[in-house]
């Protein structure tokens, strides 16, 4: 690892999130390098550093003052006490501490796949952009697209709200473009899915997809969103964060991370969003940084739908009519750029080896290393056996016969409650198939019920219209 990139991740371990003071000091002194050597300096008022300092805030556009001098001087001290916590200043027992043993890689800016969208974050002027990522999967996905879409939006979100957010984010992909969102529950997984799905329908020639964490990727969560991560990682796709591991993902910090969602976009659609949902954070900072916003409308009457609508009624978010719609919204379609293509070689196998993949017995994936199965099943992810998905495949379409019978719409969240019902009426296998019962005694997930429906519909067995799933007619 280069002397730069080990620099910027130090720096990051000594700052709090996104700190200006922080990026004005790297910008004057020529780099993170030249900065970390300043900051080794003895005294507090340095005259290097402040003359670093202050040629970064000309570069920047910025004007120094008494009381931004005095506030960087206090900076200086508690970053020169955060040096002092490193478990080591020998460079390559650095790099295995920040590298988790070299299962994650970094991204620092003078490398080639560096995401330039994020240089558009110096245009704003409280917050700065990442001195850093640290990263899992394939990290050419960041640039293997000029014109990313974002798909964010709420966690608590209906079947119409994730029917829009899987379906924009599988058009968008089947079209070549990166989407990016940030790995929670609901609308985020709902894109997250999508873009998989359009993988393998592609047989991977689709667009990649990007999640963007709020912690260290060692804190990556959900939990029950773990066969997610590991489907974008070993799917082309890669999994993001400007924080050391170890950093408790912490609330404030969730807003600090909306604003890379905004800036690696060109494109941020809202599939739905309360009045204080964070998505609209996210479209805030996407309208600062001049993305095009796209809303999904919903209901006057429904609060589920309430940040959507202002969005739109306040003319900072365009009107999303139907899904189809977002093709006249992204740019042409193309096939996404491979690493090889910049002439400069994959990072991954020499700077920072990947974790073995979940399809290797011999080793668990980092997500499966990190949290045992509480025993309740409500967190976990069901890994099937060889053969046993097979076995699923036939209860998600048993439940689909059985809302059928009842009259009852088969949304996602309906199919859900019954398998996870234990309804033998509508979910017994037939006589000799102790296999499929075997495979269905675990619980079900949304993420794989969203999985499942995905796989089917691709066979031709069903379709998923409005939300609602059916088997196809013959």
């Amino acid at each position: 690892m280069d002397e730069e990139t080990l620099a910027s991740m130090t720096l990051t371990f000594c700052i709090d999130g996104a700190e200006s003071l922080m990026h004005a000091l790297v910008r004057g002194a020529g780099g993170a390098a030249g900065a970390l050597r300043l900051l080794d300096g003895a005294t507090r008022r340095d005259r290097d550093l402040d003359a670093a300092l202050l040629k970064g805030l000309a570069r920047w556009g910025r004007r120094p003052s008494a009381r931004g001098m005095a506030a960087f001087h206090t900076s200086v001290d508690r970053w020169r006490a955060r040096l002092g916590e490193l478990p080591s200043r020998d460079p390559a027992s650095l790099e295995a501490w920040f590298t988790g043993d070299g299962t994650m890689w970094v991204l620092a800016p003078h490398h080639p796949a560096w995401p330039r969208r994020l240089d558009d974050l110096e245009l704003r002027t409280d917050w700065a952009p990442p001195l850093c990522l640290w990263g899992l999967g394939d990290p050419w996905a960041l640039s293997s697209c000029d014109e990313p879409v974002a798909v964010v939006g709420s966690r608590a979100v209906t079947d119409t709200g994730r029917y829009v957010a899987r379906s924009v984010a599988q058009r968008a992909a089947a079209a070549g473009h990166l989407v990016v969102s940030g790995g929670a529950l609901g609308v985020d997984a709902a894109a997250h899915w999508g873009a998989l799905a359009a993988r393998d329908e592609s047989g991977g020639d689709a667009g990649r997809t990007a999640a963007v964490f709020a912690g260290g990727l060692d804190h990556a969560g959900p939990a029950r969103n773990r066969e997610l991560f590991d489907r974008i990682q070993y799917g082309g796709g890669a999994l993001v964060s400007e924080l050391c591991p170890g950093t408790i993902p912490e609330a404030r910090r969730f807003l600090l991370r909306n604003r890379l969602i905004a800036a690696l976009a060109s494109l941020v659609v809202v599939a739905q969003a309360r009045l204080r949902s964070g998505a609209l954070n996210t479209a805030g900072w996407a309208c600062e940084l001049g993305r095009t916003v796209v809303a999904a409308p919903g209901e006057i009457t429904s609060p589920a739908y309430a940040g959507c609508n202002r969005l739109i009624a306040g003319q900072k978010a365009a009107l999303l009519m139907a899904v189809t719609d977002i093709d006249s919204f992204c740019h042409r379609p193309h096939a996404p750029r491979a690493g090889g293509e910049t002439g400069e070689p994959d990072i991954r196998p020499q700077d920072a080896p990947m974790a073995v993949p979940s399809s290797d017995p011999s080793r668990p994936t980092l997500f499966q290393a990190q949290r045992e199965p509480t025993g309740d099943g409500a967190d976990c992810a069901h890994e099937p056996a060889e053969g046993a998905s097979d076995g699923r495949e036939r209860a998600l379409l048993r439940a689909v016969d059985a809302c059928a019978r009842r009259h009852a719409k088969a949304t996602v969240d309906g199919l859900l409650a019954v398998l996870n019902a234990g309804d033998g009426a509508a979910l017994s296998p037939r006589p000799g198939k102790d296999a499929d019962d075997e495979a269905c005694s675990a619980p079900f997930s949304v993420a794989e019920v969203n999985r499942l429906v995905g796989r089917l519909e691709m066979r031709g067995l069903l379709v998923v219209e409005g939300g609602v799933i059916r088997p196809r007619r013959r």
